[in-house]
C-alpha cells in the first residue's frame, strides 16, 4: 500500500539544534531532531507549544532527513549570558539591570552550523493536517516563522512536493536518508565524512525524557553497501526510483 511523503528543502544561513549534554558551550546536531521538525510544524500550523504535541503525537508521524550540504561548516560565537552557577538572588534584587558580583553577565561560548541545507521528507498519516500542512508549504502561508532551533535563526523552505512510496519488499543500496545505527549494517566502498549523533526522536508532554536513536548521517557524496538486506524487508520505504528511505 503506497503512502504520500511531503517533502522540502530546509536551510538557513545559521542553525543551532542544541545537543542536550553541551550545556557549558551549546552545540547543533549536524541534522535536525524530530523534536525540532514536531515544532517547525507547529509553528507553521499556528499551534501553540502547549497543542502541537496534542495535534500530531511523535508516533502519528514520520520523517526522514537527507543531508544536502556537501560539507558541515561552524562558527563559534561568544554570547554574553547571566551567569547563574552562583547567583542566588534575593527578592529585592534585580539581576538583569542591578547585578550583584555574583550573577554578572560573562561569555558563554555557542557553536553554530553555517550555511546548512537538508531535504526533509514527512509521512503524516492523518490526511487533514497532511494536506492543511502541505498547502501552507506550497503557498508560504506560515503562522509563525520557521526557525532553525533558535528564534533568531529564520529558516528557508523551498522546492516543496509530494511522492508516494510503499514499504520496500527488496533492498538494495541506495540508501537515500540519514538512517538507524543499529537497524542498518553496512560498509562503506569509498572514503567519506559522516556523522554518528545521538538524536532525539520524542519526549513527554513536559519535554521530559527524550527518546533517542542513534543515527548516522552522510557528507557529500556516498556509496555503501547495505551487509543485512534480508533484515530491512518492509522496514525501509522506497519510491518509484527505488531510492530508500527509513522515516522514524
Amino acid at each position: 500500500m503506497k503512502k504520500q511523503v511531503i517533502k522540502f528543502k530546509l536551510s538557513g544561513d545559521y542553525a543551532l539544534f542544541k545537543k542536550p549534554f553541551a550545556n557549558n558551550q551549546p552545540q547543533s546536531f549536524v541534522i535536525p531532531p524530530k523534536t525540532a521538525i514536531l515544532g517547525l510544524i507547529g509553528a507553521i500550523m499556528g499551534w501553540s507549544k502547549e497543542d502541537y504535541i496534542k495535534n500530531l503525537p511523535f508516533e502519528k508521524f514520520g520523517y526522514a532527513v537527507r543531508l544536502l550540504t556537501s560539507k558541515i561548516k561552524k562558527e563559534t560565537v561568544g554570547i554574553s549570558l547571566m551567569q547563574g552557577k552562583n547567583g542566588k538572588f534575593t527578592f529585592d534584587e534585580n539581576p538583569i539591570s542591578y547585578p550583584p558580583k555574583r550573577g554578572q553577565r560573562s561569555p558563554t561560548r555557542y557553536e553554530f552550523i553555517k550555511d546548512i541545507e537538508w531535504k526533509i521528507f514527512l509521512l503524516i498519516d492523518e490526511q487533514s493536517i497532511r494536506e492543511k500542512l502541505f498547502e501552507r508549504l506550497q503557498k508560504k502561508i506560515f503562522v509563525y516563522s520557521p526557525n532553525l532551533g533558535m528564534q533568531q535563526l529564520f529558516a528557508r523552505i523551498e522546492d516543496e512536493n509530494s511522492f508516494d512510496v510503499e514499504l520496500a519488499k527488496e533492498i538494495n543500496n541506495n540508501l537515500y536518508t540519514s538512517f538507524e545505527k543499529n537497524l542498518v549494517k553496512f560498509t562503506i566502498s569509498k572514503p567519506v565524512a559522516f556523522y554518528n549523533e545521538l538524536i532525539p526522536v520524542s519526549f513527554n508532554g513536559d519535554r521530559s525524557l527524550p527518546v533517542t536513536k542513534e543515527m548516522i548521517s552522510f557528507v557529500g557524496d556516498y556509496s555503501l553497501t547495505i551487509t543485512n538486506e534480508d533484515d530491512l524487508k518492509e522496514k525501509l520505504y522506497c519510491d518509484d526510483d527505488r531510492r530508500l528511505y527509513q522515516f522514524i
